[in-house]
């Protein structure tokens, strides 16, 4: 009897230790394959590097198809566009009260409208992208960039000329948007 149990339990360790393996493998086969998912969309991109930090920086990438992928560069890019909104641009407010160009003073209360604005329209992106409206998306991203796209452009048009104290974030706004176009773009060929 002693001997049919152990030759029970050692089934069952070696069952065990098979199922281990088993998922083990499927785990790595998931995360290869969904890495190359996240290579094909940042192959892709004006910048492959920014788009490859950002998507796999987020663990959720590791596991996520096409739509996922959307509601994670969404996420991303409203992380960025908050950050901005709510700190970058208040402390360069606070900063700005020694200032007496009215011009300077004027361009980064726009950029802060700007950025309201964006946050809005990637809020209803991220809305419509759980909804699986990405028709809308793109309507929605479009928008949003053309915030931050505005938000660059007024130190521009007027004199005195200069760079937008906020033009590293506005680019990387623009980049970010670019990722989810791509992303929706590949989800509107198999739909």
């Amino acid at each position: 009897m002693q001997c049919l149990n152990m030759a029970g339990h050692q089934f069952a360790v070696q069952s065990c230790a098979l199922i281990i393996l088993y998922m083990s493998l499927l785990e790595l086969h998931a995360t290869v394959a969904d890495t190359q998912l996240v290579d094909s969309i940042c192959k892709q991109a004006e910048s492959y590097e920014f788009c490859s930090s950002t998507l796999n920086g987020d663990l959720r990438s590791e596991r996520a198809d096409l739509h996922g992928l959307a509601i994670i560069s969404i996420a991303e890019t409203i992380a960025q566009i908050r950050v901005v909104f709510d700190e970058r641009i208040p402390e360069i407010i606070r900063h700005q009260v020694s200032i007496s160009n009215p011009i300077d003073k004027q361009r980064i209360k726009d950029c802060q409208s700007d950025y309201n604005g964006a946050l809005h329209n990637f809020l209803g992106a991220y809305r419509s992208s759980s909804g699986r409206s990405y028709w809308e998306v793109i309507d929605w991203v479009r928008d949003g960039a053309n915030e931050a796209i505005h938000c660059e452009d007024i130190y521009r048009w007027h004199d005195p000329l200069t760079v937008c104290p906020i033009s590293a974030e506005n680019h990387n706004v623009i980049k970010l948007a670019e990722i989810v176009l791509i992303v929706v773009q590949s989800l509107l060929t198999i739909v």
